[in-house]
């Protein structure tokens, strides 16, 4: 179970929703959501981070903060040679 906007930010899953990659993604989360009604907050301020701007400040060290900006972009491309 998530209990932090951390684990949100580092769960391909999580980010490849947000981002909308798949509408298998959002069923399956909305799904959780459902059952975790009260991690709710704490997605939704993740959804945010992920879709702020660049200059957004947040938690993360300098090094958290580009380990984590390659894994989303890796994870875009991965996405994208599937389909």
């Amino acid at each position: 179970m998530y209990s932090k906007v951390k684990d949100f930010l580092t769960d391909d899953d999580f980010i490849n929703y947000v981002l909308g990659v798949t509408p298998q993604l959002a069923s399956q989360w909305e799904c959780y959501f459902k059952k975790h009604p009260e991690e709710m907050a704490d997605a939704e301020e993740a959804k945010a981070i992920l879709l702020a701007p660049a200059n957004v400040t947040c938690d993360f060290s300098i090094v958290e903060n580009k380990i984590l900006k390659d894994r989303i972009i890796s994870s875009i491309k991965d996405f994208s040679d599937i389909l």
